[in-house]
């Protein structure tokens, strides 16, 4: 099976998961995430807007700006196809953008420095525990993390039904940390 055939079927299995086993496991996620380390211990966190089926960050940067941390938003830059980081001031400012994703205003934008991210959560369609992910197809983070001078805790989070024995990766394909589930946090090899 090559890369494309694989994303087509973990999106459709993750598409096809149940909204009351995703409302629990939403929730399970939600609370294995504050109470880990990584979260505690991280100042500058940098996390996707989640939107479709994807596991819910709404509510973790919602919680995590009332608990003052510094979160930061993807903004897909359109010319260059990258990704940049936005400093959100509230989840208020974040409306429909690019392919449907919540992004701050144009006027809302705050572009940082990326090498200042302590922690990126990563979405993905499927993980696995050698810390390949496969994403959407664009390649915005593998660029992302390649692109820094820094090395910040590197995070998939998904449902549990996500993580799978191997992910059809590339060579360009960057690696991740740490995988996070309503089973907990657990850490990647290959790193």
């Amino acid at each position: 099976m090559d890369k494309k055939e694989f994303r087509s079927l973990m999106l459709k299995n993750r598409d096809s998961l149940k909204d009351q086993y995703m409302k629990k496991a939403n929730e399970g996620i939600f609370n294995e995430f504050i109470k880990s380390d990584l979260y505690k211990n991280s100042k500058n966190i940098f996390i996707f807007v989640s939107y479709k089926k994807e596991v819910d960050t709404h509510k973790i940067i919602k919680y995590a700006l009332k608990e003052n941390k510094n979160m930061y938003v993807p903004i897909v830059n359109r010319q260059t196809k990258l990704l940049e980081v936005s400093k959100l001031s509230s989840f208020d400012v974040l409306k429909e953008s690019y392919m449907g994703i919540l992004e701050p205003d144009k006027e809302d934008y705050n572009l940082v420095d990326p090498n200042i991210i302590d922690l990126v959560v990563t979405p993905g369609l499927a993980f696995d525990r050698s810390g390949y992910r496969i994403g959407y197809g664009g390649g915005f983070y593998d660029k992302f993390f390649a692109s820094l001078n820094s090395s910040p805790v590197k995070m998939g989070i998904g449902f549990n039904k996500q993580l799978v024995e191997a992910v059809v990766h590339d060579t360009e394909d960057q690696t991740l940390d740490y995988f996070l589930s309503e089973n907990g946090l657990c850490k990647l090899g290959g790193n």
